[in-house]
C-alpha cells in the first residue's frame, strides 16, 4: 500500500514538475512574488505577466528575489509586486510613447535604463501599460539604420571619389584613406564622425590640433555631426589629399613646426 502511494505522488510530482516547465514559471520564486500580497496585486501581475509574453516569444522572463524582470538582449521591463499594487519600471525608450503621460521617472533611478516607473492598483489600468510594452518592443527590435553609419558611409564615397589612386585600409583607429600617404582617418563616435586630417590651411578656424599619435602627422581634427558638415570638411580633405603628394621630409618639418614654434 506504501509502495502504490509513493508512486501516484512520485507520478502527480512529475505532472506538476512537467507543467511548471510548459508554462515555463518557476513556482517557488513564484510564490515567493506574490507571498503575503492582496488579491488585487497578484491579479494584477498575472494579468500583465501573461500579456507581457504573449506580446514576442522572444521576451525573457527572469524572475529575481524581490521583482520580475523581462528581456531581450538587456532588460526591458521589471516588475515589483507590492501589497496592493505593481510598481512597473520601464526602458527609457518608451517615454516617447507615454502621450498620456503616466511614466514618471523614478527617484534613485534617473541615470538607470529602467529609469520610467508607474504604479497601478486596478485592472483598467493594464491596457494603456501593454500598448506601451508593445510599442517599446516592436521600437526595440525592428531593424533600423544607424544615423551615424549613413553619415560614415557617404562620408567614405565621397573621399574614395576623389582620385582612383586613393586607396582604404581598416585600422584599429578607424578606416584609413591613402595616396601616396596616409591623408585622412575617419573613426565614429556616438555623436558622429571623427575626422582626422594632415596640417592643411585653415582659414576659417573650424579644424582643431589633437595631440600626438601613431599616426602622425596627421594632427588636425573635425566632428561631423550631420550631412551639411560634410560639406563643410571636404574641401579641407581635398587639400590633406593635395599635401599627401608632398616629400614626407617636408609633411615632417610641418608637423614639428606646428608642434613646436614659439
Amino acid at each position: 500500500m506504501t509502495n502504490n502511494i509513493d508512486v501516484i505522488s512520485n507520478i502527480d510530482t512529475e505532472s506538476s514538475e512537467r507543467k511548471t516547465k510548459i508554462l515555463n514559471v518557476d513556482t517557488s520564486c513564484y510564490e515567493n512574488i506574490i507571498y503575503n500580497k492582496k488579491e488585487i496585486a497578484k491579479n494584477l501581475f498575472d494579468e500583465f505577466d501573461k500579456q507581457i509574453l504573449d506580446i514576442s516569444n522572444d521576451i525573457i522572463r527572469n524572475y529575481l528575489i524581490k521583482n520580475v524582470v523581462y528581456k531581450l538582449n538587456k532588460k526591458i521591463i521589471e516588475v515589483q509586486v507590492n501589497q496592493s499594487d505593481i510598481l512597473i519600471s520601464f526602458y527609457k525608450d518608451i517615454k516617447q510613447f507615454d502621450y498620456k503621460n503616466k511614466l514618471l521617472i523614478r527617484k534613485g533611478y534617473e541615470n538607470s535604463s529602467l529609469c520610467y516607473f508607474v504604479k497601478i492598483n486596478n485592472l483598467e489600468e493594464l491596457p494603456y501599460i501593454i500598448k506601451l510594452c508593445k510599442e517599446l518592443y516592436f521600437f526595440l527590435t525592428e531593424s533600423k539604420t544607424n544615423p551615424i553609419d549613413e553619415l560614415f558611409n557617404a562620408l567614405s564615397i565621397k573621399i574614395n571619389a576623389i582620385s582612383s589612386s586613393v586607396t582604404s585600409h581598416t585600422t584599429n583607429k578607424g578606416l584609413m584613406f591613402r595616396n601616396k600617404r596616409n591623408f585622412t582617418i575617419l573613426s565614429k563616435k556616438k555623436y558622429g564622425i571623427y575626422i582626422r586630417l594632415l596640417n592643411v590651411d585653415d582659414d576659417n578656424n573650424i579644424l582643431n590640433i589633437v595631440g600626438r599619435t601613431n599616426y602622425e602627422p596627421l594632427c588636425r581634427y573635425f566632428k561631423v555631426l550631420n550631412e551639411n558638415d560634410i560639406e563643410v570638411i571636404m574641401p579641407y580633405i581635398i587639400k590633406s589629399y593635395e599635401l599627401s603628394k608632398f616629400n614626407p621630409i617636408d609633411l615632417k618639418n610641418n608637423f614639428i613646426e606646428l608642434y613646436y614654434s614659439e
